[in-house]
């Protein structure tokens, strides 16, 4: 077998492997924002028709289970591309990953738009296009990831600030999405969404194939580097994912960060759902105030997002990373003692605040740790890692509140946080960041 190029790149200040994304300034400093406008429609589309789809569904079939049986299908979809994906993404490139992934993504969208306007979509139909549809959305995602260090070091930016601008966008999208859809569903009805959603991944690649000639213009520094970079082009798709699992799981810090990440984030995803749910009744008396704690936590993420990305060049990245996790620890725990509700709001967006650089820099650590030639690999298989355990740690959380109730299970879930946050102060790999 033919072995994986295996550079290890290591420490906060370490300059990118001279090379890998070198760049003429006067061709492609304009690409940067021609890109992050693509992948603002792009994000606006995707917003419109996550929010949207169910509604879609519910209209044409009138029947809710099938609504939860695609929005599962769909789930599953997403995880197992996320999974497998990643060589061939690397195969083939960003650009062309992302393009494709776009392009195929909103051919299937019109494709469902048309077949139901002609009432010719029966639900077996619907739920193998929807399928495809979810299935071709992660490869872009993670090519967007994989474009940006190039990009923003084109046109000079921090890497801290590419990605701050795209979490902020994809935020933004976010909250604006069950508004917009709300105008268009009482305007339109609601398979114009599906319309939307197709017009704004279509308009995306346009954009993309029109002027953005060439994100990375790789020049291999020595011939040691191209070397590498064409052994690792002649690997097979089962050695590329081997590869690619070597590659995180032998690089201490990335091991510790997507340890870390698939924890907290499968309590993260508790407490975004049936958590907060059963402390707004329980503990603030309205299950109508969920929305509330939701939308706190948005705002202040979103402030959070936009404040490191102008302050997080300077920021120790190791300070940042700890500190989100301790403060939200903190939080939760404030959290489970007080019951009124404009307090309870604020502590949401502080949260919000707070943990916004955690996804940045577990994002930037791939950016920049990762070979290119293998980064759809690693990071398709690191983010599906970090998503996998959530529907566990949903149900645990479930049982935990119907047992203990709300104060309690806040207590012990702020408890254990703390716990998992205080153990991070010793583990030496994170001194990497």
């Amino acid at each position: 077998m033919t072995a994986a190029p295996t550079r290890r790149p290591g420490g906060r200040h370490r300059k990118p492997p001279p090379g890998r994304h070198r760049l003429r300034k006067d061709r492609r400093s304009g690409q940067y924002s021609v890109a992050q406008f693509a992948f603002g429609v792009n994000l606006v589309g995707n917003g419109i028709g996550g929010v949207g789809l169910p509604l879609f569904v519910l209209d044409a079939t009138n029947d809710i289970a099938f609504t939860g049986v695609i929005v599962t299908v769909a789930v599953i979809s997403s995880i197992g591309t996320g999974l497998f994906m990643g060589p061939v993404i690397d195969r083939f490139g960003m650009r062309a990953s992302w393009i494709f992934s776009i392009s195929i993504g909103s051919v299937i969208t019109v494709l469902m738009y048309t077949l139901h306007l002609a009432g010719m979509l029966p639900a077996w139909l619907l739920l193998a296009l929807c399928f495809v549809r979810a299935a071709a959305d992660e490869p872009g995602r993670v090519a967007t990831f994989g474009l940006l260090p190039a990009l923003a070091e084109s046109a000079g930016h921090p890497l801290e600030r590419a990605n701050a601008t795209l979490r902020a966008m994809n935020a933004i999208a976010t909250m604006a999405s069950p508004i917009l859809v709300g105008v268009i569903v009482s305007l339109f009805g609601s398979a114009t969404i599906l319309l939307v959603d197709a017009v704004a991944g279509a308009l995306a690649a346009v954009i993309v194939v029109l002027f953005l000639v060439r994100a990375v213009e790789q020049v291999p520094a020595d011939e040691q580097q191209q070397e590498e970079a064409e052994e690792f082009d002649r690997l097979s798709y089962r050695q590329r994912f081997v590869a690619a699992v070597k590659f995180f799981w032998g690089d201490k810090l990335l091991r510790v960060v997507i340890i870390a990440t698939t924890v907290f984030s499968g309590l993260d995803t508790g407490l975004a759902s049936i958590g907060l749910t059963a402390y707004a009744n329980e503990v603030l008396g309205s299950v109508a105030w969920y929305g509330g704690l939701v939308g706190a936590f948005g705002v202040g993420s979103l402030i959070g997002t936009i404040g490191y990305g102008v302050l997080g060049p300077r920021l120790p990245r190791r300070g940042a990373y700890l500190t989100a996790y301790t403060g939200m620890a903190l939080l939760l725990l404030l959290l489970a003692v007080q019951t009124d509700v404009p307090i309870a709001l604020a502590i949401m967006a502080v949260a919000g605040v707070v943990t916004s650089p955690v996804d940045l820099l577990f994002m930037q650590a791939l950016q920049e740790r990762v070979p290119k030639a293998m980064f759809g690999g690693v990071t398709s298989i690191a983010t599906t890692i970090v998503s996998g355990p959530s529907p566990i740690a949903v149900s645990l959380l479930t049982w935990l509140l119907a047992t203990m109730g709300s104060h309690q299970s806040f207590v012990v879930i702020g408890s254990c946080y703390l716990l998992l946050a205080l153990s991070l102060f010793l583990v030496r790999p994170l001194r990497q960041l």
